[in-house]
């Protein structure tokens, strides 16, 4: 018997080899109740045994298999109902393979055979995103520091008109339940909805299965969404013949800039060319790719972010965080944080900086002389405050002495004074109590700035060489550098300026 349930076992893994585990345990089972039978067969009694029907359920109950042991002593045999009524009372009630049972029922006793079958839950598909555009960094010009700007290569855009379809999207398909042979279902894995990447200025269109932009602009990717900036393109050059430009939103110039043209925009500004003679001005960030060549007292930059611009030459420029160049030559530079200049030539020259933290560049002045003009660590409008103060205070400190010698000299005709002189007494003396009143107003406004000017500042220049000469203020306190110095960290330290 042994020997039969092995060639059955044998047989049977070779049909269903993913079984093998379950065919080897069942077989043991098969030949521990066989030994039981044999002994109760040899007993004294000699009482006849029954057919048996012997089950056996996957560890998974995805499968179960039966075995016929054959009757002992003349017992009797087993009927296929009976066999069907074992089977529904071990808890087998799904995945019947009736068909398979009848003909295997029919060769007798130590045959192993399946009797059912369950059914595996089928996975469905999960919601799917086809994104037709590329994913182009996010489109917003401010960066962290100077080294994150190459001007080497122009800015990349994808420009995309409203309704154009961005990603296609797939809806999820649900799976279908299992159940296992005791007819306790199997559940299919759940699905889930695709995450559509819609960022500002897209919607969701054509039934759920499109993200499309809602308006005409540049699209870009932002914390991996898909975001437009409403933004408008101009094609080729800009110059006398446009006169001025005003623009809700941001502005891309593809050529140059020139000609004393007026430009202003709400959002950030790229200029892909060179810019020349003309006033541009942005409630966001200006990069000028190519470079601003400029006319004095007629170029200026004003961007409430920051100015990107390899070459700043004869300009003013004004930027409410940071200005990043390569070279800076005779301009005025005020920026809210740190003026930077630390690719390419990296050279500051004969140049009035006004920076609210400090300037990193490579190279202050050059071989041919001149004079650079620093002040960093306070917001801008102090020191030019202070500066503006001073002067003030020194010609209304003039008028005043200028005054005072005709008030005099008329005070001492004492009665001899004429009603015409008393005229004119009058209107000097009414000229200096204005004068007094306004040396007073700004002696109060100089405390108050000296009083900001006071407070330790961490603001610094770096830089490698400096040339002569250049002027650094910081605070109050000022230092004329006449002589070549390298590796420079130019800083206050116990109310002194240091070089190192």
């Amino acid at each position: 018997m042994f020997s039969a349930l092995d060639a059955a076992g044998k047989e049977i893994k070779a049909q269903y080899p993913d079984d093998s585990k379950t065919v080897d345990d069942f077989v043991w089972i098969l030949k521990e109740a066989c030994r039981i039978r044999y002994k109760k067969a040899l007993d004294g009694s000699m009482q006849p045994m029954k057919a048996e029907a012997h089950f056996f359920l996957s560890q998974d109950r995805m499968s179960a298999y039966a075995c016929l042991l054959p009757p002992e002593n003349d017992g009797d045999g087993i009927t296929y109902e009976e066999f069907l009524e074992d089977m529904h009372y071990e808890g087998i009630h799904y995945g019947i393979l009736q068909e398979d049972i009848q003909q295997e029922f029919a060769l007798g006793y130590l045959r192993i055979f399946p009797v059912a079958r369950g059914k595996l839950p089928q996975e469905g598909e999960d919601g799917r995103v086809t994104e037709l555009f590329q994913r182009h960094g996010h489109m917003r010009l401010e960066v962290q520091n100077g080294s994150q700007v190459d001007f080497s290569k122009d800015v990349q855009l994808q420009p995309v008109r409203k309704g154009t379809v961005i990603c296609l999207i797939r809806f999820p398909r649900e799976g279908t339940d299992g159940m296992d042979i005791t007819g306790h279902e199997l559940p299919s894995p759940p699905v889930v909805s695709a995450i559509v990447p819609q960022g500002r200025n897209t919607t969701i269109s054509r039934g759920g299965q499109a993200l499309t932009a809602s308006v005409d602009g540049i699209l870009y990717i932002e914390n991996d969404l898909f975001c437009i900036h409403e933004q408008k393109i101009i094609n080729g050059d800009l110059d006398q013949f446009q006169g001025s430009l005003q623009v809700s939103g941001n502005l891309y110039i593809e050529g140059n800039v020139d000609g004393g043209v007026d430009i202003e925009a709400s959002g950030d500004i790229v200029i892909n060319g060179k810019m020349g003679q003309a006033r541009v001005a942005a409630g966001g960030t200006i990069r000028i790719q190519q470079g601003i060549y400029g006319t004095k007292g007629k170029t200026s930059v004003t961007a409430a972010g920051q100015v990107q611009s390899p070459v700043m030459e004869w300009t003013e420029i004004d930027a409410g965080t940071s200005v990043i160049a390569e070279t800076i030559s005779n301009s005025t530079i005020r920026c809210g944080h740190v003026v930077y200049a630390m690719t390419g030539r990296g050279m500051i020259v004969d140049s009035l900086i006004r920076a609210g933290d400090s300037v990193l560049c490579l190279r202050i002045g050059n071989l041919a002389g001149g004079r650079s003009r620093f002040s960093i660590g306070y917001p801008t409008h102090i020191p030019e405050s202070w500066e503006r103060i001073r002067t003030e205070l020194t010609e209304v400190q003039s008028t005043l002495e200028k005054l005072w010698k005709p008030i005099t000299g008329l005070r001492k005709k004492g009665t001899r004074i004429s009603e015409g002189e008393k005229s004119v007494l009058e209107q000097l003396v009414e000229q200096r109590d204005i004068y007094i009143e306004k040396r007073d107003a700004l002696t109060a406004e100089l405390r108050l700035v000296n009083k900001a000017l006071d407070k330790k500042s961490k603001g610094r220049i770096r830089c490698e060489v400096v040339h002569p000469c250049l002027d650094v203020q910081i605070g109050r306190l000022t230092e004329e550098i006449t002589t070549v110095e390298e590796n420079c960290n130019i800083h206050v330290e116990e109310n002194h300026i240091l070089l190192k």
